[in-house]
């Protein structure tokens, strides 16, 4: 630049020099030769030329040089900010990736890659996490995901399919935090109590109310819940969000523990609790507990009703408090059943072995009401186990009926096809010895169960929904109330209404046995949909062989006190229905009050079949015997004894009982026995039952050296008890602040090879922090077969299940 101008200067000079001489020629005079003068114009010319052109482009060079410059500045700022936008892709907290339409990650960020733990390219976003392809699917543009352990807002542009992820794993802690320490009050209220207690003097009351008093407080003291009294009734809860979720997952255990109490003490004493937890001012959230508490009481009590914020909760009520029906309590049932099958994918419906035809009308009632809310209903059904008169509806089913084997699925596939979101409702039976196919109930996780039995210690614990009632004439009875009160239109037909009515006919002997103004409505309601009683009562007719049968039987009928039949079935083995029929033929002979029918119902077990119309009380004598039922319909069974053993037990107790007498003795049992007890339990039973226990070596006589010995013994297992219970406490609260991270290989397109075994996660567990966990306690059943986050539970301890968090993430 400075040469050029240096030029300039030159030719500017030049131009100067030589116009001054021309110039001076023509004022001086002076004598300069032409030619000479000649080159000097030029030289002048081609001066001033230049210099003109050297002006003008000086200020256009000018120009260039500011173009250069400005120039060289952007790309300076583009380089700048190129290398900014790689280092924002690959550095700010920011998770971007572009997706195919057919869910494949074609590219991610460095962000987003690390949040994954894998390389993500090329990988199917169904093999990484399953909630974010169910909502890409559905087109949801902005939702929450959870991914190991933190939470990310999720912003989806489907134009363009890119999805942004914002971490706001803090934002969520501190959300939750303060959700945790939100107030919950609770009323709990004894139901019953001053009537139950009335009949008392000071000293039992006062016991009473101390126990009742010790089982809250000790559940509320392990909860960490605060409970005062401020009536006899009534108590006061507080505690927060984080609390009340631990009192959810227990279910409420004090309900069942006051319930247990009741009936060991023969009190008809329940516990209703309602619970509200609601950002809101204390004196409405009193209101709102006294609201739940008021729900839970209109709902029959002996149940716990939770509101948090806007939904509720509703926890207990396994079991009838009282046995007797209203129109409120049936409509709550018919709620509650309809809920819990809306709720279900499919419903299989499941009576007990030998199905009768209570059962079998029971679970076509109810087929009909699944299918009329819209959800698929498959009756479990095998033809090899049918009583008598079901096997004939059968037949006539197979060749006039087709359309009723739409609704039969064998057990062997039932039990292949039952998933999570399969409810299985159990119906004329509780017992899970005599269920069609006990494996479906242990796969099962939502059950229901209808029932007209009475409870005992072998009935069947784990359910979602339980209607029992021991006053209604058959399982059948309760379906056909809970139909009135849906809101659907269910079609009944003729012959399933006929089915039904037969139903009633056999549990009732023909409208003879626990026969209520409610059974006199339910036929009227089975006549309006055109059940035929004619056809009902001609499927009762009796085999001739079976007959002949009986007639042995009866022929050498033992009337004990002239009012006691009792018939000695010697010929094999019997059915319980043979045996239920041979009772009922007994007690229709004058002057016989109770009839009793016994034989070999299987190899090495006898039965009893008792049936009275109704001054006697059938259902003491076979509770004294080991057994159950009802008032005017009981029956017990005995293993490893004679059909002249149990006749001989079963007269020593007619004649205790005819005589009024209450002689029971109590014994220590060292075995299980099916309605009594379990090892090591102190029961009261009659003195003749006592006797067969002890000899048949399943229970020693409670002699004072017997009980001190199990009281030493109970009080070691108990301590014993308590340091495992405390010791699986501790160890579940390290549990769950601790995490695994699993690294698996996974294909080219993120699916896993294989699978995640339980084997694997202990030994991983055990790898990464050094504790032992046994792989048999985890009840996770889903195969863990794509990358994500899981909750594992395991049962250390039956009141104490641990939620281990399992990241499995790709192996790089």
């Amino acid at each position: 630049m400075r040469s050029k101008i240096k030029y300039n200067i030159v030719f500017l000079v030049l131009f100067i020099i030589t116009s001054l001489i021309i110039l001076a020629n023509f004022i001086f005079k002076l004598s300069i030769h032409e030619y000479i003068l000649y080159v000097l114009i030029f030289i002048s010319s081609a001066s001033l030329v230049h210099s003109i052109n050297l002006a003008i482009n000086y200020k256009r060079n000018r120009h260039l040089l500011w173009l250069e410059e400005r120039i060289k500045i952007w790309d300076d700022i583009a380089y700048r900010v190129n290398v900014a936008g790689e280092e924002a892709f690959s550095q700010i907290p920011v998770a971007m990736i572009l997706f195919s339409n057919n869910y494949k990650i074609e590219w991610a960020n460095k962000y987003a890659k690390s949040i994954f733990m894998s390389p993500l390219v090329e990988k199917e976003i169904q093999f990484l996490n399953q909630d974010l392809l169910s909502n890409l699917q559905k087109r949801i543009e902005k939702f929450d995901l959870q991914l190991y352990g933190r939470y990310f807002a999720c912003d989806v542009r489907y134009d363009y399919r890119i999805i942004y992820m914002f971490d706001k794993t803090k934002e969520v802690e501190i959300e939750n935090k303060l959700k945790n320490q939100t107030l919950a009050i609770g009323i709990i209220n004894i139901d019953n109590l001053n009537q139950a207690l009335a009949g008392l003097d000071a000293q039992e009351r006062a016991m009473h109310m101390s126990n009742i008093i010790g089982i809250i407080s000790d559940w509320a003291e392990k909860n960490d819940v605060y409970v005062r009294g401020y009536s006899e009734e009534r108590f006061l809860l507080l505690t927060n969000y984080e609390h009340l979720q631990q009192l959810r997952s227990n279910q409420f255990k004090v309900i069942d523990d006051i319930k247990q109490y009741s009936n060991q003490e023969n009190l008809r004493i329940s516990l209703s609790i309602g619970i509200a937890c609601v950002d809101i001012d204390m004196v409405q959230l009193v209101e709102l507990a006294e609201q739940q508490l008021d729900l839970a009481l209109s709902r029959g009590g002996d149940q716990c009703v939770v509101l948090i914020d806007k939904q509720v909760y509703y926890y207990g009520a396994k079991s009838n408090a009282v046995e007797t029906r209203s129109n409120v309590s049936v409509r709550f049932n018919a709620q509650e059943i309809k809920d819990l099958i809306i709720s279900s994918s499919q419903v299989y419906i499941m009576g007990h072995v030998d199905m009768d035809a209570d059962a079998f009308g029971a679970t076509l009632g109810l087929a009909k009401i699944v299918t009329s809310l819209g959800r698929t209903a498959k009756i479990i059904f095998d033809s090899n186990s049918l009583d008598s008169t079901v096997s004939l509806i059968y037949q006539q089913i197979q060749t006039q009926h087709t359309d009723i084997l739409e609704y039969f699925i064998s057990p062997r596939e039932a039990l292949q096809k039952v998933t999570n979101e399969t409810l299985l409702i159990i119906v004329d039976c509780q017992n899970e010895q005599i269920l069609l196919e006990p494996k479906i109930y242990a796969k099962a996780k939502k059950i229901a169960i209808i029932d007209h039995h009475r409870r005992s210690v072998d009935s069947l614990q784990k359910y979602d929904f339980i209607y029992t009632l021991p006053s209604a004439s058959s399982t059948v009875e309760l379906i056909t109330e809970l139909i009135e009160y849906m809101d659907e239109e269910i079609n009944i037909s003729k012959s399933v209404a006929t089915w039904m009515l037969l139903g009633i006919m056999v549990d009732t002997n023909n409208l003879i046995y626990r026969v209520s103004p409610q059974t006199y409505q339910v036929l009227a309601r089975l006549n309006q949909y055109g059940a035929d009683n004619a056809q009902a009562k001609a499927y009762l007719r009796e085999d001739y062989e079976d007959y002949v049968k009986r007639t042995e039987a009866l022929n050498n009928l033992e009337i004990v006190d002239g009012r006691y039949g009792i018939g000695l079935c010697e010929q094999g083995i019997y059915s319980r229905q043979f045996l239920a029929k041979t009772a009922d033929a007994i007690v229709n002979f004058k002057d016989i009050e109770a009839g009793f029918a016994i034989g070999y119902i299987e190899e090495g077990v006898v039965g009893i079949s008792a049936r009275s119309l109704g001054s006697i009380n059938v259902q003491v004598i076979m509770e004294s015997l080991g057994g159950g039922g009802h008032f005017n319909n009981a029956a017990a069974q005995f293993t490893n004894a004679t059909l002249e053993e149990v006749y001989d037990l079963l007269v020593e107790n007619i004649k205790r009982v005819d005589k009024g007498e209450d002689q029971t003795m109590k014994v220590i049992l060292i075995k299980d026995v099916k309605g009594k007890g379990k090892v090591d339990d102190v029961i009261d039973v009659s003195t003749g039952y006592a006797n067969y226990l002890i000899t048949s070596k399943q229970a020693i006589e409670a002699t004072p050296d017997n009980l001190k010995q199990l009281e030493n013994k109970l009080q070691k297992r108990q301590k014993e008890q308590e340091k495992l219970l405390q010791d699986m406490r501790n160890l579940k609260e390290i549990v769950e602040q601790k995490t695994i991270t699993i690294a698996v290989k996974v294909g080219k397109e993120g699916k896993l090879f294989g699978s995640v075994s339980t084997k694997q996660i202990v030994e991983e567990f055990k790898a990464q922090h050094n504790i032992d966990l046994d792989k048999r306690k985890i009840i996770f059943d889903k195969d863990i077969d794509a990358l994500g986050t899981y909750i594992i539970p395991i049962q250390l301890h039956k009141d104490v299940v641990a939620k281990l968090t399992v990241h499995v993430v790709e192996k790089v």
